[in-house]
């Protein structure tokens, strides 16, 4: 069971909370949506995910101010957000590419391990890869494969897709690292009701990792919880980005009331969108790891509605940063602290 501390409520009223909860999972809706990662080079991050990893765009913003959730994380700048993967967002998971305009790199954390994918060509990405001079290394378990480096240091655990034969969903896991694993464990479990699994044997020995997944999904993306090697919490940073989960409005609000304070970065709010109210919630994990929650009644139907398959206009995303920067009469304090931090 999940630190007492971590709850906004007695422990009474915490056991009937999390028997509300356990009823309300019971409704279908719980599902792994996306990935946020940070971009200092679109064009190359694009590069990288539609011709080696063979990802496809599926639509694309332009924001002229931040975030007022921080989906862009903590800057105070224009931003963009590019959809990638591989199938419609409201069936498969995939990836978030924010781009920061001024931000030339991130400072790389030490939470966020690697993405797994599984490939119909796992050795033609590996050969596109080497080509294009990521640096590429074998699996440790010995199977066809590789691990690839990209772009601003985010590692992909590329492995063939026959070793799941009759999976569609080509993201197999997203694994991360942490000091407590079951603290955490017990924290996804009861607060989001995820199912965990501790024969998964995934970064060492069997039952020193977990796989956390939800159960309504055919087939899960599964979070894959790894120990630090010396227990020592690692550090997280912008460049972790942040994790998207659909689950039911009634759920949402129901964490939303007795989640402890500590753990809300952005308290729930709702926007109105065409086709309906789209509930969010913006939580932390007690490892640190941010956490997107939004209502599946209405972003399923949502983004299958935004999905155009437009291609950012390179052109006028230059002009239009060469524009702001004429306007700036000094850099930005956010920006100073930036460089002072990398």
């Amino acid at each position: 069971m999940a630190d007492a501390r971590l709850w906004h409520c007695p422990t009474g009223a915490r056991s009937f909370f999390l028997a509300l909860l356990a009823a309300l999972r019971l409704t279908a809706g719980q599902r792994s949506l996306h990935w946020v990662i940070r971009a200092s080079s679109l064009e190359a991050t694009l590069d990288f995910t539609e011709k080696v990893l063979g990802m496809t765009l599926l639509r694309h913003e332009e924001n002229e101010a931040a975030c007022p959730i921080t989906c862009n994380g903590a800057f105070d700048t224009a931003w963009s957000k590019t959809m990638v993967g591989y199938g419609p967002e409201d069936r498969t998971f995939t990836l978030e590419l924010t781009y920061n305009y001024g931000i030339e790199r991130y400072l790389k954390g030490e939470g966020l391990q690697r993405f797994v994918l599984l490939l119909p060509d796992v050795g033609s990405a590996l050969a596109r890869a080497t080509d294009r001079g990521y640096a590429v290394q074998a699996l440790e378990d010995g199977e066809e494969g590789g691990l690839v480096t990209g772009p601003d240091s985010y590692v992909y655990e590329l492995r063939d897709r026959d070793s799941q034969p009759g999976r569609v969903e080509q993201f197999a896991s997203v694994v991360l690292r942490t000091s407590d694993v079951e603290l955490l464990a017990d924290w996804y479990v009861d607060v989001l009701g995820m199912t965990e699994d501790w024969t998964c044997g995934q970064g060492g020995a069997e039952g020193s990792s977990v796989c956390l997944h939800f159960a309504d999904v055919l087939e899960p993306v599964s979070f894959v919880i790894e120990p630090t090697a010396d227990r020592r919490a690692p550090r997280i940073t912008e460049w972790e980005g942040r994790n998207a989960m659909a689950l039911p409005e009634a759920q949402i609000r129901a964490i939303s009331a007795q989640i402890a304070p500590q753990l809300v970065i952005h308290e729930l709010r709702e926007l109105r969108e065409k086709l309906g109210t789209l509930v969010i919630l913006i939580i932390r994990d007690p490892a640190g790891f941010e956490i997107c929650l939004v209502s599946s009644e209405t972003f399923d139907p949502s983004v299958r509605q935004l999905t155009d398959y437009v291609r950012p206009n390179w052109l006028q995303r230059k002009a239009a940063h060469h524009e702001r920067l004429a306007s700036q009469t000094s850099k930005p304090d956010w920006l100073a602290r930036q460089s002072e931090e990398l």
